[in-house]
C-alpha cells in the first residue's frame, strides 16, 4: 500500500524538479536565414556573444557555452509560370535571392520541393532572372543569339519527364540526376 501512494508522490517530486530550477535554454535566430545560432547557458546571464563558434567562458553565476550550427534554408522563390500538361504542369520558378549565391545543392532542394509542393510536375525550369520567364518558354529555333546568351546566363536547372533533373548555364558541368534514384 506504501509503495501505491510513494511512486506518485516520486513522480510528482521528479517532474518538479525538472521544471523547476535556475537552468535556461535560450535559443537564438539570427536575421541571417542561412544560419542558425543556439545558445545554451547554465546558472546565469550569458557572458559571451551570440555567433562565437564553440566557445566556452565562465561567468559569475556559472557556466555558459555558444554553438553556431549551420542550418539548410531553402532559397526564397515564386513559380511565374504554370501551365497543365497531360502528365503534369510546366513550371518556371524564379529564384528571389539569387544573388547572395546559389549553389547546385541549393538548386536540387527547390525542385525537390517543387515536385513535393505543387506536384504532379512534368517539367520545370529554374531561373534567376524574371525576364527571362519568355525566352525560357519560348522555342530556343526561334531565339536570337542575344537572346541565348542571355537565357544561358540566368537558366540554373530544368527537371523533365517528371524525374530527369539537368544543369543549366552557370551550373551545366553539374551531372545530373533522377529524381527517385
Amino acid at each position: 500500500m506504501r509503495m501505491r501512494i510513494l511512486l506518485p508522490v516520486l513522480i510528482g517530486l521528479l517532474a518538479f524538479t525538472a521544471c523547476s530550477g535556475d537552468d535556461e535554454d535560450t535559443t537564438t535566430l539570427p536575421q541571417d536565414v542561412s544560419a542558425s545560432t543556439s545558445t545554451f547557458l547554465s546558472g546565469g546571464d550569458s557572458s559571451g556573444d551570440v555567433g562565437d563558434e564553440d566557445s566556452s567562458e565562465t561567468g559569475e553565476a556559472g557556466d555558459s557555452t555558444t554553438t553556431t550550427v549551420e542550418v539548410d534554408m531553402l532559397p526564397t522563390y515564386n513559380i511565374a509560370h504554370r501551365s497543365p500538361g497531360d502528365n503534369g504542369d510546366l513550371l518556371v520558378i524564379v529564384l528571389e535571392d539569387a544573388g547572395d549565391g546559389v549553389s547546385d545543392h541549393d538548386l536540387e532542394q527547390v525542385i525537390l520541393d517543387v515536385v513535393d509542393t505543387f506536384g504532379p510536375v512534368a517539367e520545370a525550369y529554374i531561373i534567376d532572372d524574371p525576364s527571362v520567364l519568355e525566352l525560357v518558354l519560348a522555342d530556343p529555333a526561334d531565339l536570337t543569339d542575344a537572346e541565348k546568351a542571355e537565357l544561358e546566363a540566368h537558366y540554373l536547372l530544368k527537371l523533365v519527364d517528371g524525374t530527369s533533373v539537368s544543369f543549366q548555364g552557370p551550373f551545366e558541368d553539374v551531372p545530373g540526376w533522377e529524381i527517385g534514384s
